[in-house]
């Protein structure tokens, strides 16, 4: 082999003079006579161009990808890339120029291609208007733009390769998929051998995992793309050392320059290191390392937790009794044990001490999550009982009955999921406590005209609507089923075998009768403006922008929480822009309140209130609020009679149990101070919980008769995981009188909680009892009976 001159090698590198272009010409001729490299596949070029552009011109036609953002940037990172690969790979094996021009010309094709698909991005943000388009650029800039740098990097090995074997062209396209199609199957391997539902993807990008968490970041993905130019760099430096011989093979040729060769070498240890360690960067994560981050677990009969080390004993241990007993009646509830090669299954449950580290290590930061096949389910730290572990762990115990590799419904043995019955499942399934049924809530769709048709429900057009449409009515239609055809209908139907089969009736036949029904429910008007507010919404697919508008709504709260009103001030009018929704300006109103502009914000909540456009729900909402400003500033008569037309459409027991608490401080001198702080804030409209616990105190000490003190206390006592206190509290508030029927019953109920998490068997079924007494609607009365039975079990 012939050593090159190496002053030509410096004058190359170096890059001055004409003897830079002659001696750059022997490693790259393509730049021969001084012109600039051509790519030989211009046709190729413009039909990879050609069809990116048409696919991300389609795709903008939805709602939540019209512009530059985490969706479009998702699409184009599954097409550019490849598609860069393809192409170069099919011009490198047809003409075979030197290592380092097909280097250069996969890099150029797969930046030219993204640019095409973020230009054409840009067209559709021109038409509709842009969500964020700075973030939306980084997005396609850390995403799609490298991922396609990438691909055409390896489109020019896979035309190297694909030059030697005979059927060319095909070879080439198969080769330059391989790498695109591996790198996903890899996240597809990490997805279901370990607790995460996120992907770093290299061609891609990152792929967040759930569709119900709105607010994405793209910061994990700036030092997962250092690992990316690191790649690129090592890839570089490789084709300056390789020419392309006589005959047409590669061979080695030393360049003389020892530091770019060091180079080379520290960017491919940096591209190993930032992969190898992925974990401590965020990148992945096993349930080794999720495990180790958390450091405590804490063993039942049937559930493992895995939990943060800094959490109490006792409350790993009221965790882990609720999930053994949550395991109990699942089984109960499907008719049948679950099993596991003959052994009753076990549930491992990770518990995240909150949102943001369960984000982190697992991708579901705001979404519960549970994989059946794993027998896992995935929960940050809350109150107890918690809300969401029940359903959960209904997914798991599901999936015992399930088929397929991932244990749950669907066809092809569950690799094409039916969600509406995964979802439907754990709904009809699990305790919930609400004002009303999952048959109930269907009614009131049916009455307003939105309920979904079940066959639609029961495939991927499940994703098509809002998550609470989708979720209640199938779980409605479950719970049907398991009353009218038994438990082991359901199971079978779980396991595969189509429902029509199993219960000898067509869809449109069951759907009639289901409806029929539903026609048997008697609703209030209330129930129905109720149902409105909670189902008449898009669905993510149909939202534009949401996870900008979510992200400045949080940014907002945050902003104002800080005090800064001028900051929380200009992303409400962001989210106003974008969104258009009267909720912002609702908002945008109690953050004036908030800001001690009180003409400003009631004259803004009086004009939503009497607009007849806006939902009813919501011109309730400013109603509501115009009451807590009247009530801040000492006018009672009109808070209370503003409390009380709120509450006259109105079915939830919560919201209805809080405006009778503010109407008593409207009409009690001794009830104002406190249930103000406690729940409106007499300073800037901001709570106290401090100072109103010090004002409880002082209001239960001087009226020892009065037992409302006692409860809004012990709420609070709950709040912070007090019990033992709460009890106390609450002994004395159903031991005092009470003039507000629905704060007594929840004082019932919540002393059926409280003497749960105790294990305190005997004060619970007193409870129960006396909360029994109070009439509670059907759905809560089930609720607190199921968590009873899971109470005495234990």
């Amino acid at each position: 082999m012939r050593r090159p001159d190496p002053r030509g090698a410096r004058g190359a590198l170096r890059g001055s003079g004409r003897a830079v272009e002659k001696d750059w010409t022997v490693m790259c001729p393509a730049f021969k006579d001084g012109a600039m490299p051509q790519l030989h596949g211009s046709r190729v070029v413009r039909i990879g161009a050609g069809v990116i552009a048409t696919a991300m011109l389609l795709i903008g036609f939805l709602p939540l990808f019209g512009g530059p953002g985490y969706e479009s940037a998702l699409a184009a990172g599954l097409l550019v890339p490849g598609a860069a690969a393809i192409v170069t790979a099919i011009d490198v094996s047809r003409h075979r120029p030197s290592p380092l021009d097909a280097l250069g010309r996969g890099v150029a094709v797969g930046a030219a291609l993204a640019s095409v698909a973020y230009f054409t991005t840009l067209i559709h943000g021109l038409r509709v208007g842009f969500c964020d388009l700075p973030a939306g650029s980084a997005f396609f800039a850390l995403g799609p733009f490298c991922g396609a740098m990438l691909g055409g990097a390896w489109g020019a090995i896979a035309g190297e390769v694909a030059a030697r074997v005979r059927r060319r062209r095909t070879a080439a396209v198969l080769l330059a998929l391989s790498a695109p199609v591996a790198s996903v199957v890899v996240s597809v391997v990490r997805f279901v051998t370990s607790p995460i539902i996120f992907a770093y993807d290299p061609f891609v990008g990152f792929f967040s995992g759930t569709l119900y968490d709105t607010i994405v970041s793209y910061t994990g993905l700036i030092t997962y793309r250092v690992g990316t130019g690191a790649t690129l760099v090592a890839a570089t430096v490789a084709a300056l050392h390789l020419r392309r011989e006589e005959e047409g093979q590669i061979g080695v040729h030393w360049l003389g320059r020892p530091g770019v060769l060091v180079l080379g070498a520290v960017a491919f240890v940096g591209s190993v290191a930032v992969s190898a360690w992925g974990d401590a960067l965020g990148h992945w994560q096993t349930a080794a390392s999720i495990s180790e981050e958390l450091g405590a677990t804490t063993q039942g009969r049937r559930c493992d937790v895995v939990h943060p080390r800094g959490l109490p004993a006792d409350e790993a241990r009221r965790f882990v009794q609720d999930c053994d007993a949550h395991v109990a009646a699942a089984e109960r509830w499907l008719g049948a044990p679950a099993l596991v090669d003959g052994q009753p299954l076990r549930i491992r449950a990770y518990v995240f001490a909150n949102a943001e580290q369960k984000g982190a290590l697992m991708g579901a930061a705001r979404t519960y999550i549970a994989k059946p096949w794993r027998r896992e389910v995935y929960l940050q730290e809350s109150g107890y009982p918690h809300p969401a572990l029940g359903h959960e762990i209904m997914h798991v115990m599901a999936g015992a009955f399930g088929r397929g590799p991932l244990r749950i419904a669907g066809a092809l043995g569950g690799l094409l999921p039916d969600p509406g019955l995964i979802e439907g499942i754990a709904v009809a399934g699990s305790p919930r406590e609400g004002d009303l049924s999952a048959s109930e809530w269907a009614k009131a769709m049916k009455d307003l005209r939105l309920l979904p048709r079940l066959k639609r429900l029961f495939a991927l057009g499940f994703l098509a609507e809002n998550s609470s449409t989708a979720y209640t009515v199938s779980g409605a239609f479950v719970e049907w089923v398991h009353e009218r055809h038994g438990a082991g209908a359901v199971r079978a139907w779980y396991g595969g075998q189509p429902l029509p089969e199993i219960t000898g009736a067509p869809w449109e036949a069951m759907e009639r009768e289901w409806h029929d029904k539903l026609d048997a429910i008697v609703l209030t008007d209330a129930a129905r403006v109720q149902a409105q507010a909670r189902f008449d919404r898009p669905a993510i697919f149909g939202r534009r922008c949401p996870r900008v508008v979510d992200a400045c709504k949080r940014e907002a709260e945050r902003l104002q929480g800080r005090g800064d009103f001028v900051g929380a001030r200009e992303q409400l009018e962001k989210v106003i822009t974008l969104d258009g929704s009267p909720t912002a300006r609702i908002d945008l109103a109690e953050l004036d309140l908030a800001a001690g502009e009180r003409v400003k914000g009631v004259a803004a909540l009086e004009t939503i209130a009497g607009d007849e456009k806006v939902p009813r729900h919501l011109r309730d909402r400013a109603l509501e609020m115009l009451a807590n400003a009247a009530l801040a500033a000492h006018e009672g008569e009109r808070a209370a009679l503003l409390f009380g037309e709120v509450a006259s459409r109105m079915v939830d027991e919560d919201r209805l149990r809080t405006l009778d608490v503010k109407v008593k401080a409207a009409v009690d001198a001794r009830a104002w101070a406190p249930v103000v702080e406690l729940l409106i804030g007499s300073r800037a409209m901001d709570p106290d919980a401090a100072r109103a616990a010090e004002l409880l105190g002082a209001w239960a000490a001087s009226t020892p008769e009065d037992g409302l003190p006692s409860y809004l206390l012990a709420r609070q006592r709950t709040g912070g995981g007090r019990l033992d206190d709460a009890a106390q509290r609450l002994d004395l508030a159903l031991a005092a009188s009470m003039d507000l029927p629905r704060v007594r019953a929840e004082a019932a109920r919540l002393r059926l909680v409280v003497a749960c998490g105790l294990g305190d068997a005997a004060s619970a079924t007193r409870a129960f009892d006396l909360y029994e007494r109070s009439g509670p609607n059907p759905s809560r009365l089930d609720a607190a009976r199921r968590l009873l039975q899971r109470c005495t079990e234990n």
